[in-house]
């Protein structure tokens, strides 16, 4: 269905919406691997000159974030298009989830089951290609897959290759372009179908090989001949690029036999000899080019069945802001529904929602950050936002979503909130607790909670219930940040929201950092709460105090705090890293998802593992109550190990729009792991910590040049007490010469492979 291109579309699109206009039919399908979505015109005269005019016709499926059916949420449809706009198919893409572009088509046969089918399909496509991990031969393919497949006249000739890699064609010599016309019969101007092998060598030759450190590693292989014996070959696969932490009963090594394998599917000859291009192959294939193992990145059903307290949670933070919410009334930041399509889209399992009564008494709630009247930030419907939820709760994960409450409403309103959710939610909402798992403990025993596992599919809501014997408002931790007296080294980031954040008035700073009251449960509101009670902290006491005594009530409770407090009862210093709270057995550390920074990065390295279904197990001496955690000073249960990395080179860099992003880059790499040995400095610094001294001075390109590859100068960094196994991160930033980093990924070390690897990164 996705690759035949048997369904027809209108391709809609402002001020030519007309449905009589045959200029605007479309076939819409995937390319066989696939790597992009692509739509082609009816009419090949409007096809041509759309082509001639640069307006693209294809969106790489890595770039799309959502498929939807029905009425577009972008704008509203005129009167005369309702007749249609169940039939709308609407792909949601962009570089981030603040930068989103909506592009529409209707589909124009009868059944609306076909239009869901296939939409289902797409969004599940994308999914896969998402989660997948690939070596450089895949990236080189998917750059070259508009020209193969969406092109007017779909065609890779070498015109079509140098540009791809080459833009201006500055840094292609005439040597090289001539080579690379040979391999394409580029003489007959036919249209060549590229295998894999032709497209090593074209790697080769772009990539300039001899000379390479890939080249140095081969001829060590080969002890110095021009080619590798196979048995060679195997026994450096074997003890370079085998993880020996593992099972080998379990995780089979490679043996001759699969090498041979896979060297004939390659169609490469069988004899005993490995040559360089085989090698080039080799290390550029999904089998070996890789550093995320994928096997352990899978959705591990059979853990899933413990009590869900035991899991670390995907969790999102003023989850509404689509920017930087600090300085949201200078106008850098709004209130918007599609944030919480995005955050569920993403895999967040725990929502927020801060919901405020309406200015209309009979109007229905809104959500917005702080008093509007004070900071101006628009407000957006809780009824939109609930819909918004229904329609992607479980659309990218099937395990329990939880909505936490951030409660300002009047009693009346709060009772509005209440009809709202269960007439939107439904069955999806738990209003009680599951036979099995009473709220209170039974017989002097602990009160258990559910697993995720028998929690699939449902919506749980976070708030306080009603005390009937202290019907005074609430009050919540104090979130306080006094950015004005701070004396850590700012990043160019903070920086500009500190000058952002001075510009506001003294009213706006007060309603800004000041504690927010929150008002008194009504019943309503207490009866579909269970098993995520929000705990009312003792304002009197310590957040210590506060966890021990919410251990000793005999029901289910949560307890929340502000980062700093939470550093606080650690030690009295600061660690700019959320990894920290998680080796507090955090099961919730919530994050602004607005921007890919550092700690989304970091974020997104814990949850992309599991199959990103949002629910990650605590390790073992997590998950035990009767092991006192001291991250500062010991870690229990733990065998340290060393981890060596050296960064080869760097490739499609050349492809940046921006000057100044590809010229000289430079390479950093950074453990975050146990902080028991930071040092003041590092203290101080927000940029991250480690366990392990290193030297952090960046390396430098070793040509000058602008071109498809970039060679680094040989360094490997050294951690050789990495301690968790389970908790341990690795942070790769490239940077411009001005030492901006605009591109960046962070991994967990228990995903990588060992030996020699390729490893995508998310550039900005």
């Amino acid at each position: 269905m996705l690759t035949s291109g048997e369904l027809r579309f209108f391709k809609y699109e402002d001020g030519t919406n007309s449905m009589s206009r045959l200029d605007k039919l479309v076939r819409l399908r995937i390319d066989p691997k696939p790597y992009i979505l692509y739509w082609r015109f009816k009419d090949k005269m409007v096809f041509k000159a759309k082509e001639i005019a640069k307006e693209k016709n294809y969106l790489y499926l890595e770039r799309i974030y959502d498929v939807r059916v029905g009425k577009p949420t972008d704008f509203e449809l005129g009167e005369h298009e309702k007749s249609y706009e169940r039939n709308f198919l609407t792909v949601v893409s962009g570089t981030s989830i603040t930068s989103l572009k909506y592009t529409h088509f209707v589909y124009l046969g009868k059944e609306e089951k076909t239009l869901h089918e296939f939409a289902n399909l797409l969004f599940q496509t994308v999914q896969r290609v998402k989660r997948e991990e690939h070596g450089l031969l895949y990236h080189f393919k998917k750059k070259l897959a508009p020209k193969m497949y969406a092109a007017f006249t779909p065609r890779c000739i070498e015109e079509d290759i140098i540009r791809v890699f080459d833009k201006h064609k500055k840094h292609t010599t005439k040597t090289e372009w001539t080579a690379i016309s040979k391999l394409l019969s580029v003489k007959s101007r036919q249209n060549v179908e590229i295998d894999d092998r032709k497209l090593v060598k074209i790697m080769m030759i772009l990539m300039k090989f001899e000379g390479s450190r890939l080249e140095s590693i081969f001829r060590k292989i080969s002890e110095e001949e021009p080619v590798a014996r196979k048995s060679e070959f195997g026994d450096w696969l074997r003890k370079s690029q085998h993880d020996h932490r593992l099972n080998d009963a379990r995780f089979n090594q490679m043996t001759d036999k699969k090498i041979d394998s896979l060297i004939e599917s390659w169609n490469y000859s069988s004899d005993s000899s490995i040559t360089p291009q085989i090698f080039c192959h080799w290390m550029a294939s999904d089998e070996c080019g890789v550093a995320v193992a994928s096997p352990r990145m899978k959705l591990d059903v059979a853990s899933m069945r413990e009590p869900i307290n035991r899991y670390f949670i995907d969790s999102s933070h003023n989850t509404y802001c689509s920017g930087n919410q600090m300085v949201y009334a200078l106008g850098h930041c709004s209130a918007d529904v599609e944030m919480y399509r995005q955050a569920l889209l993403a895999g967040c399992r725990c929502i927020e929602l801060d919901v405020w009564d309406n200015k209309d008494k009979d109007g229905d709630p809104v959500i917005t950050h702080g008093p509007t009247a004070v900071m101006g930030m628009n407000e957006i419907g809780l009824v939109e936002v609930c819909e918004a939820i229904r329609e992607c709760a479980f659309k990218s994960t099937p395990y329990p979503l939880i909505l936490s409450i951030e409660n300002h409403l009047g009693r009346r309103q709060q009772g509005k909130m209440v009809q709202i959710f269960r007439h939107v939610f439904g069955e999806m909402m738990l209003t009680g607790p599951l036979h099995d798992y009473p709220l209170y403990a039974r017989d002097g025993n602990d009160v258990v909670y559910p697993s995720p596992e028998s929690l699939k599919h449902k919506i749980l809501i976070k708030a306080k219930k009603k005390k009937f014997e202290k019907p005074e408002a609430r009050f919540r931790e104090d979130s306080s940040l006094d950015l004005s007296q701070t004396s850590i080294d700012l990043t160019e980031d903070e920086a500009i929201e500190h000058e952002r954040f001075n510009e506001l008035t003294e009213e706006q700073r007060k309603a800004q950092l000041v504690q927010l009251p929150e008002e008194t449960t009504c019943s309503e509101l207490s009866e579909i709460i269970n098993y995520m009670q929000a705990f009312e902290s003792n304002k009197g006491l310590g957040t210590a105090a506060n966890l021990e005594n919410a251990l000793t009530d005999p029901t289910h409770f949560i307890v929340s705090a502000d980062e700093n407090t939470v550093w606080s009862c650690l030690k009295n210093n600061t660690v700019d890293k959320v990894q920290i709270h998680w080796l507090t057995g955090a099961q919730m550390v919530a994050l602004n998802i607005q921007t890919m920074c550092a700690n989304m990065q970091l974020n997104h390295a814990m949850f992309e593992r599991n199959g990103g279904c949002g629910y990650v197990r605590k390790p073992d001496w997590l998950r035990s109550r009767s092991v006192q955690l001291k991250p500062y000073i010991s870690i229990p249960f733990t065998i340290a190990f060393t981890v060596e990395v050296e960064v080869i080179s760097a490739y499609f860099l050349s492809s940046m729009d921006t000057e100044k992003y590809r010229r000289r880059s430079t390479v950093t790499v950074q453990l975050f792991d146990v902080p028991d040995q930071i040092s003041k400095e590092d203290q101080l610094s927000p940029t991250g910590s480690s366990s392990t001294k290193f030297d952090t001075c960046n390396r430098r390109r070793a040509r000058e040049e602008i071109s498809f590859v970039t060679n680094y100068e040989r360094h490997v960094y050294c951690f050789d007490k990495v301690m968790l196994n389970d908790l341990s991160f690795i942070q790769f930033n490239v940077h411009n010469e001005s030492g901006s980093v605009f591109a960046q990924r962070i991994l967990h070390i228990d995903t990588m492979n060992n030996g020699n690897n390729g490893l995508s990164i998310d550039s900005f």
